[in-house]
């Protein structure tokens, strides 16, 4: 396993003879994870003290699969051991719609995942995930990922539950936004507070027209409450993404991050990612209007209320898949999956970059070659203070597998 370490970076040289010519490759460190061959949908997550928590889905026999986590431990810089979450035969396995874990204060643990429903799978056959053949469950722990509380659903108001997403609040309580096809219609946006109860919401409608299957970003607002970026869809299938705030109480809609003007019959599977220090907020998301795909980031001083010049970030072949985390000085680190390969292929690599205070754009580097398809899934990364990074993405193969590493950013 201690050779894992020297993977990545070799990797990552590598990825030079067949990413973008002249490119230099991200210092990067691999580290070694818990999770088991076959592995994906990981992801990542800072806990109020600052340490990471990783999370994924691994086979657990042939029929049945088992969600997972691990802490860092930043003394060691290794990962601890593995905690199950939660494992059966009814999990709801998807590339982009993949199970999420939040700490809060206290290092309260929440954790979030997807199960078929079996009294109306049979009714979304042929859906895909845009029907009511999966729903959204959630538990709890209180000791570090030893035990968890009894399972519950996140909407006890509709089964039709996907893509949820959670942000602790400061005052203790965890918040949920996920879509919503209780209408049959169109994929609406619903919010509420998860209490640990059972029992009825309310949930609250937060926008009633929303793409179907992009994910959605949570941060905290600085006055206690939350912002959620989202990809929004008009009536004549204009689908820019769209800012929501919650102050503590009541929901309000903020509008447009900024208006692409992105006219698409379908959902790219493509949702933004913002990151927030105080009142600082940076937003990354991915476009194609125009017909030209692109990587757009921004930037707020105010929390997020207004932002400042959109600024391009990618290298010209982008798949999207975003992620943005704000460094210790203000700097916004950007990651994101692009195509390097023949026109034809899935051949590609993870790339980083920063956008400065002042709205400078750094050099981009190649921080690991990676598959486009879908089983590369969505890499995703969390700050570890200074100008270091800690990333983890899936390795696509026979078998897949999770893997983490640092990157110094430059």
């Amino acid at each position: 396993m201690n050779n894992q370490r020297l993977v990545l970076p070799v990797l990552a040289a590598l990825g030079l003879l067949i990413g973008t010519p002249g490119l230099p490759a991200a210092p990067t460190t691999g580290i070694p994870t818990p999770a088991a061959p076959g592995a994906m949908g990981s992801t990542l997550t800072l806990g109020p003290d600052g340490t990471p928590w990783l999370s994924w889905l691994e086979p657990a026999g042939s029929v049945a699969w088992a969600l997972k986590c691990s802490r860092f431990d930043p003394a060691r810089q290794n990962w601890g051991e593995a905690r199950l979450i939660a494992q059966g035969t009814d999990f709801f396995i998807n590339w982009a719609d993949f199970p999420q874990l939040a700490v809060g204060p206290g290092g309260r643990l929440t954790a979030v995942w997807f199960i078929n429903n079996p009294a109306h799978h049979a009714a979304a056959a042929g859906d895909g995930h845009h029907g009511p053949g999966y729903r959204a469950i959630y538990s709890n722990s209180a000791d570090g990922g030893v035990t968890w509380s009894p399972e519950l659903p996140v909407s006890d108001e509709s089964l039709p539950v996907e893509f949820a997403t959670l942000q602790p609040l400061a005052d203790g309580r965890l918040l949920a936004a996920w879509l919503d096809r209780r209408s049959r219609t169109r994929m609406a946006l619903y919010a509420r507070v998860l209490d640990g109860r059972p029992g009825p919401g309310p949930d609250t409608l937060v926008d009633d027209s929303v793409c179907d299957c992009c994910q959605l970003s949570f941060v905290p607002a600085a006055e206690g409450g939350a912002l959620l970026a989202y990809r929004g869809r008009t009536s004549d299938e204009v689908r820019d993404i769209q800012l929501a705030r919650f102050d503590g109480r009541n929901w309000s809609r903020q509008g447009a991050l900024h208006a692409d003007g992105w006219k698409i019959a379908g959902c790219p599977v493509n949702g933004p990612q913002l990151a927030a220090a105080r009142d600082s907020v940076g937003a990354a998301w991915f476009t194609a209007a125009d017909n030209q795909a692109r990587v757009l980031a921004r930037r707020s001083d105010d929390g997020g209320r207004t932002f400042g010049p959109v600024t391009r970030v990618d290298l010209g072949r982008p798949q999207g898949r975003v992620d943005s985390v704000l460094l210790a000085d203000g700097t916004l680190a950007l990651l994101w999956l692009e195509l390097t390969g023949h026109t034809t292929g899935k051949q590609g690599g993870i790339y980083l970059r920063t956008l400065s205070p002042a709205g400078q754009l750094g050099e981009p580097q190649l921080v690991t070659p990676s598959s486009t398809s879908r089983m590369s899934g969505f890499p995703r990364m969390v700050g570890l203070g200074g100008r270091r990074v800690l990333v983890t993405c899936t390795q696509e193969g026979e078998p897949s597998r999770v893997h983490t590493f640092t990157v110094e950013v430059p």
